[in-house]
């Protein structure tokens, strides 16, 4: 596979370096224009007239219909079992944040129930002063005391609820105490100095709930659709588990003359054949994510009518080990897992994407390319499985064994786990690859209860801080190998106190090469996301790499005339 530079993260890297002026100069921070366009955005269909530079005046009215494979498994964002964008994309939209990301660039940090923030000169007391007069969707005005409830309960989750991608700040932020209210101005003591705060504050994942209405459910978690109370710019409306989930316009969002749509549905279609069918006929206007054939075949037949976004994703596709359970336990084994699986051969199988290492490639702070061929599974596929069966037969297994491969019940991932299967065939290794329904299978990896899974994933953000203590320091969220070195922890600490950008870089290098030495979670490919829009439809654009991010859909219009 050709390396290859997907995309520019130097917008990222300046918002960053904004940021550690900011800690430096004690200044107030503000969001930048959130019309920016992004670095790097493709399509590969007919532009629409927002490409050309006419882009249509906003029309109040109408209704987007999406498209998705399952059910949200929980609309209560600070736990696990949210972690999917099944269940971020139809809930997000009836939250808010204190900051948010921009839908048109990720990389650009906008004011949501904040509307402005400042540091301390030394970096570490943040005060977000908050909008006024904002109500929950059940009438009952919004206050300080639900930010510092959300905080910290993002932080600390209730019993029962495993926390989740919203816990990446508590690694700033070592006592829930430290988050207080100064009158209506939310007050954040940070344990030091931190680059990625503001960008790990502003993800989706750190949604703002309502004290009073959470507490008093039982348990007190906003994990139906239905029972959401936020002050997003859509409410939960009418539900049909397994069909469809409808969003209905918020007639006292914050923001003035927004939302512009009136609804919102998402519908529940399983197979991608039903999926493709629907947006082919318009019956949807858009799917999350196709394939790269559905892509080139949508471009052939509606190059007029629909827009293929193909942007490079912060995710790609594993196989992951659990450090837990036997042969895993043994990292010879782990090592011909890795040896076994041809990145190339990946690409054909899977459709064409990215080589990388642990942090999404083409950013900042990502192993240089020349740096990832050099990384054990790569180069010489026949060698790299020569080398497989040795390692085998020295842990006791000269003629393979037989093993799971535990994936979602999704036609991709049981896709990419056939791949692995066939590659790991190869070396003798005989997996047999088990679908599981989407909720159950986000309750298995998060319980540790597989061998082996194949899964396709993306980041929240592009973001150190985002990504290497959830999936790979001692108890992550999303460590499901079970990986845990002491070593490797202390590492993560101490790069994200690093403010030097050029020492920072180094100290994520090394990570990198120390985590993929431990053959847990085996990044094979990194891809490219394809998002197919109808072209009547405005706001959608996919701003970036993130999968989550942007998604409130308050923007978004429909085009007059269609």
């Amino acid at each position: 596979m050709t390396p290859v530079s997907p995309y520019s993260s130097r917008r990222l890297f300046l918002i960053v370096a904004a940021i550690v002026a900011v800690l430096i100069a004690g200044c107030s921070s503000r969001s930048a224009d959130p019309q920016t366009s992004p670095a790097g955005r493709t399509a590969i269909a007919a532009p629409t007239a927002a490409d050309s530079g006419t882009a249509p005046a906003p029309r109040r009215g109408g209704t987007l219909r999406v498209a998705q494979a399952s059910d949200p498994a929980s609309c209560d964002l600070h736990s696990a079992s949210a972690l999917s964008y099944q269940a971020v994309h139809p809930c997000n939209p009836m939250l808010s944040q204190l900051l948010r990301s921009s839908a048109a660039d990720h990389g650009v940090i906008e004011p949501d129930l904040a509307v402005d923030w400042s540091a301390s000169r030394d970096g570490t007391e943040w005060r977000l002063n908050l909008r006024e007069g904002v109500l929950w969707h059940d009438g009952a005005p919004f206050s300080v005391d639900d930010a510092v409830f959300s905080l910290q309960r993002a932080i600390d989750p209730p019993p029962g609820i495993a926390p989740g991608r919203a816990s990446a700040i508590g690694r700033y932020i070592s006592n829930t105490t430290q988050i207080s209210a100064d009158g209506e101005t939310l007050v954040v003591k940070t344990d030091f100095a931190a680059a990625s705060f503001l960008p790990n504050l502003a993800s989706v994942y750190v949604s703002i709930y309502p004290r009073a209405a959470t507490e008093a459910l039982d348990p007190p978690s906003m994990a139906a659709f239905e029972a959401v109370v936020g002050t997003g710019p859509f409410k939960p409306g009418d539900v049909v588990r397994g069909s469809r989930y409808t969003l209905d316009r918020n007639e006292n969002y914050f923001l003035p003359d927004l939302p512009y749509l009136d609804t919102v549905v998402f519908n529940v279609m399983p197979e991608p054949a039903v999926r493709m069918a629907a947006l082919r006929s318009h019956q949807v206007d858009t799917i999350a994510i196709i394939t790269e054939a559905e892509a080139l075949s949508l471009e052939e037949d509606f190059a007029s009518r629909i827009t293929v976004f193909m942007t490079p994703s912060a995710g790609g596709n594993t196989v992951q080990l659990n450090l837990r359970q036997p042969p895993f336990d043994d990292s010879r084994v782990r090592r011909a897992v890795n040896l076994a699986i041809s990145r190339s051969d990946a690409e054909l199988a899977l459709g064409k994407g990215y080589i990388g290492a642990i942090l999404p490639p083409g950013g900042v702070f990502a192993l240089p390319a020349e740096s990832v061929l050099q990384l054990p599974g790569y180069g010489d596929v026949a060698a790299n499985r020569l080398e497989a069966r040795r390692l085998l037969a020295d842990a006791g297994f000269p003629d393979g064994f037989s093993t799971t491969v535990h994936t979602r019940a999704n036609p991709f991932f049981q896709t990419l786990s056939e791949f692995v299967a066939g590659q790991l065939a190869e070396v003798g290794i005989n997996a047999r690859v088990t679908p599981v329904e989407a909720v159950a299978y986000q309750e298995k990896i998060v319980s540790g209860d597989f061998a082996m899974i194949g899964h396709s994933h993306s980041f929240s953000l592009d973001d150190p801080d985002s990504v290497l203590p959830s999936h790979y320091s001692c108890g992550g969220a999303e460590n499901f190998p079970g990986l845990c070195d002491l070593d490797l922890d202390r590492l993560i600490q101490r790069q994200s106190r690093e403010t030097d950008e050029r020492l920072r870089r180094e100290l994520l290098n090394e990570i990198e090469r120390l985590i993929w030495e431990q053959d847990a979670k085996i990044w094979f490919q990194w891809s490219a996301r394809r998002t197919p829009v109808w072209n009547d439809v405005v706001g959608l654009d996919p701003g970036g790499p993130s999968l989550y991010e942007g998604r409130s859909l308050d923007q978004v219009f429909i085009r007059a005339g269609d």
